[in-house]
């Protein structure tokens, strides 16, 4: 009986690990220690502000969250950037390097946002080693925290504007350098990012 006992066990545990394998993920930026002019690429312009800073009580990896607080006009833009080829040097602070990492394994970024639930519209952008942009748009539809998975796939070049450098040829060549923040939201908003990830989803 103990030994039918054993392997009814054994089974059921087999099952339930086999059955339930997280999705592959690799932390790239969980925005640890200063956040500043030196270690975020950030601005505004066309009157518009922006300010980043460090949030200790709303997070979800780590010690802190990166929040940004700013006040976007109808004509102004703005930008908030971590990686590599940046003009902020400081800002190439990943836990891994892009060159180290074996990009084919993964198919979605995710980044945990902590929503207001303005419907608005937040724009994550990737940089890839051409230097082109592509974008994903987040809909800004929630309160509080949520881990929003932006499939690879779904990024696409953006028209609106690219670096001069860039080499423009709408094909997304890895490895990806850097991401940026851009919101879309006019007026006075408030947001919180956390845990970004590269994830492999089935």
């Amino acid at each position: 009986m103990k030994n039918l006992r054993y392997v009814f066990v054994s089974l059921t545990l087999l099952f339930m690990f086999g059955c339930s394998q997280s999705p592959k993920e690799l932390l790239l930026d969980s925005f640890e220690g200063k956040l500043n002019k030196e270690t975020v690429d950030f601005g505004s312009a066309q009157g518009s502000s922006i300010k980043v800073a460090v949030d200790r009580e709303n997070k979800v990896c780590g010690e802190q969250s990166m929040k940004i607080e700013y006040d976007l006009k109808a004509s102004g833009y703005m930008w908030v950037a971590r990686g590599y080829n940046l003009d902020v040097k400081g800002a190439a602070n990943w836990e891994v390097q892009p060159k180290d990492i074996e990009w084919s394994e993964y198919n979605s970024v995710s980044v945990q946002m902590y929503g207001s639930n303005s419907n608005g519209v937040i724009a994550l952008d990737l940089k890839d080693s051409g230097g082109e942009l592509w974008r994903f748009l987040i809909d800004d539809d929630f309160s509080g925290w949520k881990e929003i998975i932006c499939p690879i796939g779904e990024f696409f070049p953006r028209s609106d504007w690219q670096p001069d450098t860039a080499d423009k040829n709408e094909i997304l060549d890895f490895p990806v350098m850097s991401f940026q923040f851009e919101p879309r939201i006019f007026g006075k908003q408030a947001f919180c990012f956390d845990c970004f990830k590269l994830v492999d989803i089935k």
